[in-house]
């Protein structure tokens, strides 16, 4: 369409009054330039299709991407045109900056001491145009009689509209709204003598979270019709987190999100409490709000609530993997065999500590793998964080098949290690457990134990990398991530600590290996589900 409409676009051109700017996009997704971003944001401003070709003049929007409807929207777009000639519109966008859509600006005062009520005005005008501002100012308050003096109004109640005062006694709601829909294409200031107390809202939020730009673009469009004013922090400079963690001691919010907005006593963190953000601040409209205070905490602190135990849970979770269990049960039954009784603790507690060690170093790599991907392409890092959620839902289905299977009496499963590594597991565990002093012994376990942690990472390494794409994506600082990383890493290995305790009290490997089997198909349902629950969260946060 942007071919065949392009005679139509020369003709605008040699209008003498017409000034076109033309906005080539791209609509590439995974590396959208600064007119995709513009056009993005006004598509969100004036509620249009975000779709090309389309036309963008004061307050009107003319879009021409359906054949059937072209010539009219030329006519349309004309009529707007030769209308709007004898006024100095600029384009909507000036210096990077959004002009328009502009609103009408109406400035209602009225005396609630003498009854007066102008909310049926206020409603009709919020509902039939479009970009409307209207600020209501209750002069039985001294501050906002001295204001209506300041604007030239003598009477209440009063509605002014550009230059012009209409006495809300005499004429009604309807009567005002066509008055003020002479400026409804073009919008229209308030008195410049009237000096809007400005509503301040703290917005900390991730520049690369999708729904963290969506909400921000939003709240945009919320402040070309209220005098709300914004203060943005990036939650990945570690300065602005710790002054979110300060904000979250005050306001008592005890799970963290990738959106975070303060607006007086109240805190939103989601684009579909919007309804509720807008009530808050007209709220406050022709009263004006200051920026809220924050309290003060740590990461430190914070960490110490309820997000502490979701990485306990997660690592407990990953720790209960049957392949971790397997590997642990299978040393301790050649410990039997080679009857070291005694060398059990040392050995067994060597062996989880490199355990211990190697996955953390490894959730390390991982980690810094996540931030490279980001620091290159914040999109790449996007999808990448969505294709990890995928992964894990379907990572989920599998181990509720593999559930199935075990009900069934089915020996072999889909979520388990090829058959070549436990062949080579079995190889290495017995090299390393042949009879040999107790000290070599230990050592040669540590060695087994990272040995181990590495071959055993393509089963037990489902939960810890969607693990920490999640954290990623929720944007707390490095050393944050470190600290829950030192956690979850610990509670991987707490099951195997309470095995060799067993083992250790005088339980056998074969009473281990059968407690293991009659629970191998419920460890499968408890990992699916988690899988499940991590994945559709890591989905719904990149993509909706």
């Amino acid at each position: 369409m942007c071919e065949e409409i392009e005679p139509f676009v020369q003709q605008l051109q040699n209008m003498s009054f017409v000034e076109l700017e033309k906005f080539k996009v791209s609509f590439m997704p995974l590396n959208p330039t600064a007119n995709d971003s513009i056009f993005k944001n006004l598509s969100y401003l004036y509620d249009s299709p975000h779709d090309v070709p389309i036309f963008f003049v004061a307050n009107e929007w003319f879009y021409f991407g359906n054949r059937s409807s072209v010539e009219e929207e030329k006519e349309k777009l004309l009529q707007t045109l030769y209308e709007l000639s004898n006024y100095s519109i600029p384009p909507p966008v000036v210096e990077g900056k959004t002009v328009y859509p502009k609103p009408v600006c109406i400035l209602i005062f009225y005396n609630s001491s003498r009854g007066e009520d102008v909310s049926d005005v206020e409603n009709l005008l919020e509902k039939e145009i479009k970009f409307v501002r209207v600020d209501k100012l209750d002069v039985a308050t001294k501050i906002n009689r001295s204001i209506m003096k300041k604007v030239g109004a003598n009477y209440t109640p009063v509605a002014i509209i550009g230059e012009e005062h209409y006495n809300l006694s005499l004429y009604n709601a309807s009567f005002i709204v066509e008055k003020a829909k002479k400026y409804e294409k073009i919008g229209v200031e308030f008195p410049p003598t009237y000096e809007e107390r400005k509503i301040c809202a703290l917005l900390f939020y991730s520049p690369t979270c999708p729904s963290c730009i969506e909400f921000k673009r939003e709240l945009d469009a919320l402040a070309k019709l209220y005098p709300l004013e914004i203060k943005t922090y990036d939650t990945h400079v570690k300065e602005n987190y710790d002054l979110l963690l300060d904000y979250y001691a005050k306001y008592n919010v005890t799970k963290p999100h990738a959106s975070n907005l303060f607006i007086g006593n109240k805190y939103f963190y989601s684009i579909t409490q919007m309804d509720e953000i807008e009530k808050e601040v007209k709220r406050w409209v022709g009263i004006g709000l200051d920026c809220p205070t924050a309290g003060k905490t740590t990461p430190e602190e914070f960490l110490k609530r309820y997000t502490v135990l979701a990485v306990a849970f997660l690592g407990l979770v990953d720790g209960i993997n049957p392949c971790a269990f397997a590997t642990l049960i299978f040393f301790i039954a050649y410990l039997e065999r080679v009857k070291r009784r005694e060398a059990v603790l040392p050995i067994g507690l060597s062996f989880s500590l490199a355990i211990y060690i190697c996955y953390f170093f490894i959730g390390v790599g991982l980690l810094e793998l996540l931030y490279v991907v980001e620091s290159i392409s914040s999109t790449l890092g996007r999808y990448i964080y969505g294709t990890v959620g995928i992964a894990a839902v379907i990572l989920g289905i599998f181990s509720f098949y593999d559930f199935i299977l075990i009900k069934k009496g089915e020996s072999k499963v889909i979520l388990q290690l090829p058959t070549f590594l436990k062949r080579k597991r079995g190889r290495i565990l017995k090299k390393f457990t042949e009879d040999r002093k107790l000290l070599l012994l230990s050592l040669f376990a540590f060695g087994a134990g990272f040995v181990m942690s590495a071959i055993e990472l393509a089963c037990t390494g489902q939960i810890l990398f969607v693990f920490l794409a999640a954290m990623r994506s929720a944007n707390p600082p490095k050393a944050l991530v470190i600290k829950y990383l030192l956690i979850y890493d610990f509670m991987f290995i707490v099951p195997l600590l309470i095995i060799l305790s067993l083992f250790y009290v005088g339980y056998s490997s074969k009473a281990l290996a059968d407690r293991h089997k009659k629970t191998y198909g419920y460890t499968k349902l408890i990992i699916g589900a988690v899988l499940m629950v991590m994945g559709i969260y890591m989905v719904y946060r990149v993509f909706i």
